[in-house]
């Protein structure tokens, strides 16, 4: 990991001073052959193909300037971690860039580098490099993470028509804590991996389960949907969001996001393997894959009504 460049020759000297206690703050390990400090990271290739994502958390978008920094950094490490999941991958490695406003303070800096060493140490995976630098504007943690499949590789354009569909976790609510605290679902990727077929797709939730649904639905070739209101889980964070009103708690289900949930489909008729990772309610499908697009809502009273997509999508 180096540091961005600034203006005078002590506060060069503090920059690589800086580098050399993260390069003792974050350690070594096995594979790695040269870490934090150089030009560049050596790693070992744990397998003949690597698995990447990278994604950054930004002030003011993906949290806010009061938040605890020390959740930021795990926010920021696992929000790759759940996309390496839905891939059914192994985390190895991690790349971490740090753009810090003027004047950050020691202890905030210092609690966001935790943050990101503990959810790091969590799944099993190393930061070996980045980048520091300072800039005027919010805070901004980039992430990139390296990893590996022991199985299949989990794709969101492998759905069939006829496909029952399955979450490993609730739904909606996100904004009251748990878009900070929430666990990347690492495990249940790989295991969902090692039994693929029967399983088939999957995606990481986290631009709300419509919006993620239908990117899987056009991925597999156009296809389309029903979910059944019933079988959905939906958070108990969107109940309280909703103050009681079910419609409106189903709505943030739909489209809140940041859940980090993976959204898998299972070929018609099969059964998942007993065992595993997986909670009573990821085996319980909430919907199934259709053949014709379109999004639909099967009602508990069993009316069939249209959906629109919900979600969050950045405007470019």
């Amino acid at each position: 990991m180096t540091t961005g460049r600034r203006s005078t020759r002590s506060a060069a000297g503090d920059e690589r001073a800086f580098t050399a206690g993260l390069a003792r703050f974050f350690g070594g390990g096995a594979g790695i052959l040269v870490g934090i400090g150089d030009d560049a990271a050596v790693v070992h290739n744990r397998a003949a193909e690597s698995v990447l994502c990278c994604d950054p958390v930004v002030e003011g978008v993906h949290f806010t300037a009061g938040t605890d920094p020390a959740l930021v950094g795990r926010k920021a490490v696992n929000r790759n971690l759940s996309d390496l999941a839905a891939m059914g991958a192994r985390v190895d490695w991690l790349l971490v860039s740090l753009v810090l406003p003027p004047r950050f303070p020691r202890p905030r800096r210092n609690a966001l580098l935790r943050g990101i060493r503990s959810a790091a140490a969590a799944s099993g995976g190393r930061v070996v490099g980045g980048d520091v630098a300072v800039a005027r504007g919010p805070l901004v943690v980039t992430v990139s993470a390296i990893g590996h499949c022991e199985h299949a590789v989990l794709r969101r354009d492998a759905a069939h028509a006829g496909d029952a569909l399955h979450v490993t976790g609730p739904l909606g609510g996100s904004r009251l804590g748990r878009h900070l605290r929430f666990r990347p679902a690492l495990a249940e990727g790989q295991w969902l991996a090692r039994h693929c077929p029967p399983v088939r797709a999957a995606i990481d939730v986290s631009d709300g389960l419509l919006l993620d649904l239908a990117t899987l639905l056009q991925a597999s070739g156009g296809l389309g949907a029903e979910l059944d209101e019933a079988a959905l889980p939906v958070a108990a964070a969107a109940h309280r969001l909703a103050r009681g009103d079910a419609n409106a708690a189903l709505q943030h289900a739909f489209g809140d996001g940041e859940d980090h949930v993976l959204l898998f489909s299972v070929a018609a008729g099969a059964a998942l393997p007993r065992g595993g990772p997986l909670l009573p309610r990821a085996r319980r499908a909430i919907g199934r894959v259709l053949a014709r697009p379109g999004l639909f809502l099967r009602r508990r009273d069993g009316t069939r009504v249209p959906l629109r997509k919900a979600g969050w999508q950045h405007a470019l």
